[in-house]
């Protein structure tokens, strides 16, 4: 496993170090005629706080774990881009409170062994204030939580599980999930929906709340597959599977190439789909690369809007990316981007002498997070549905057609469901 360290060394990329910000106080105060004028208070700054870890005055360290090895690497490729290009951002704009942002990086070799040895280090050797992540091994939250680290990437079960762990798109439950996905699918026609997982307790919960909430829109539940290979494979028996089950619509969690994978195989034996559901197909110049071979595919973002939709917070992100020569388009580079705004967030939220507790404690008051404008609509860290806020009530869908990544005209938003029960319920003001 590499643990690499990464100073300023592109355009958008980071600088150590800076001046210390200062807060101006209100001046002398006269307590009577003759009296002698009280001593100004001495100007606070950022050198005046208590030590805490990963923050001094010039500077605050954060980090950012991903797999940059191993079989989960092709689909977070453009992650650490995304993470560089909003701090390099708000680090040309000063910093925090004078504060310039300094990185790290870690890989955990898409292993969860590997990610906790990578997580102490970033807390042990390089006493890092908060991490963004982009991960599928869940084994570093509970160290995490521990000593009550920010922590926010992919809407994984653990952001509805630790208080300190923050999903970019809203918090994953295994209690709650919305109807937008299946009301999407019966818009597409389809009567009857299977769902295929690799298995991951993220992949198979996110299956499971999905398949819970398809006889509230009138849907029917078919076959669930819950052992599908990482990555891209030989997906014929998934296609076969499917075709003897009756289905006419599949909800793929799978990743991109995977998905990709149980199209070309539903090309090759004759099935029709009326609705193939892939999350994280986002990527207009690698569904043009199919020549047609996803027509008919409806896709999403990882809870971000996709390209094509004119936003200017998009629009910022996208110029950046292509500006630093780096493919804005996959699924998980905007989450990075929106994981990375949001810590930003807190970190100004916290105020002068940021800590972990003060990052978190305001995080979980904030009600309207929009995600530099990259999110369909505002998601709740604030107590709701569960203490730590509110699954994404929104998803801005894409459909291919001939080849092109066609976005909806705007987003999908379902109501809340209570995944024990199936019944619809509405989230706490």
């Amino acid at each position: 496993m590499s643990v690499l360290q990464t100073n300023n060394r592109r355009g958008a990329g980071l600088i150590a170090g800076g001046a210390a910000a200062f807060l101006a106080v209100s001046g002398a105060v006269t307590v009577g005629a003759n009296a002698a004028p009280a001593p100004a208070p001495a100007a606070k700054t950022t050198a005046s706080c208590a030590p805490a870890e990963g923050v001094d005055a010039g500077t605050v360290k954060l980090g950012f774990i991903s797999s940059f090895t191993g079989p989960n690497a092709p689909g977070f490729a453009g992650s650490w881009e995304a993470v560089q290009l909003r701090v390099g951002q708000e680090n040309a704009k000063g910093g925090i409170n004078g504060r310039k942002i300094v990185l790290s990086k870690y890989d955990d070799n898409s292993n969860g062994a590997t990610q906790i040895t990578a997580v102490n280090q970033a807390l042990e050797r390089d006493h890092v204030l908060g991490l963004m992540n982009i991960v599928n091994a869940e084994t570093m939250f509970p160290i995490l939580a521990k000593s009550n680290v920010p922590t926010i990437g992919l809407s994984l079960p653990p952001t509805g599980v630790f208080r300190n762990a923050f999903g970019a798109a809203g918090t994953q439950s295994s209690a709650y999930t919305t109807t937008a996905g299946a009301k999407r699918m019966k818009e597409a026609g389809a009567t009857t929906i299977a769902t295929v997982a690799f298995p991951v307790p993220a992949a198979i919960a996110a299956a499971n709340g999905f398949a819970a909430t398809l006889p509230l829109v009138g849907l029917k539940n078919g076959i669930a597959i819950n052992d599908a290979p990482f990555g891209a494979y030989d997906a014929t028996s998934t296609a076969l599977k499917l075709k003897q089950s009756g289905a006419d619509g599949v909800y793929l969690v799978l990743q991109v190439d995977g998905g990709m994978s149980v199209m070309s195989a539903f090309k090759q034996q004759g099935v029709v789909m009326k609705a193939p559901y892939l999350a994280g197909l986002s990527d207009p110049v690698a569904i043009a690369k199919t020549n047609g071979g996803l027509d008919g595919a409806i896709g999403a973002t990882y809870g971000t809007v996709p390209a094509g939709v004119n936003r200017p917070g998009f629009r910022t992100y996208e110029h950046g990316m292509l500006a630093a020569g780096f493919n804005p388009y996959g699924p998980n580079p905007p989450s990075a981007y929106v994981a990375t705004d949001t810590m930003i967030k807190g970190l100004k939220l916290a105020g002068l002498c940021p800590t972990r507790d003060a990052v978190v404690n305001q995080l979980r008051k904030q009600k309207k997070i929009t995600g530099a404008g990259l999110l369909p609509a505002p998601i709740s860290y604030a107590p709701g549905l569960t203490p730590n806020g509110d699954p994404a009530r929104c998803t801005w869908f894409i459909t291919v057609q001939s080849g092109k990544m066609v976005p909806d005209k705007a987003p999908t938003c379902g109501d809340y469901v209570e995944v024990a029960t199936g019944k619809i319920v509405q989230a706490p003001k």
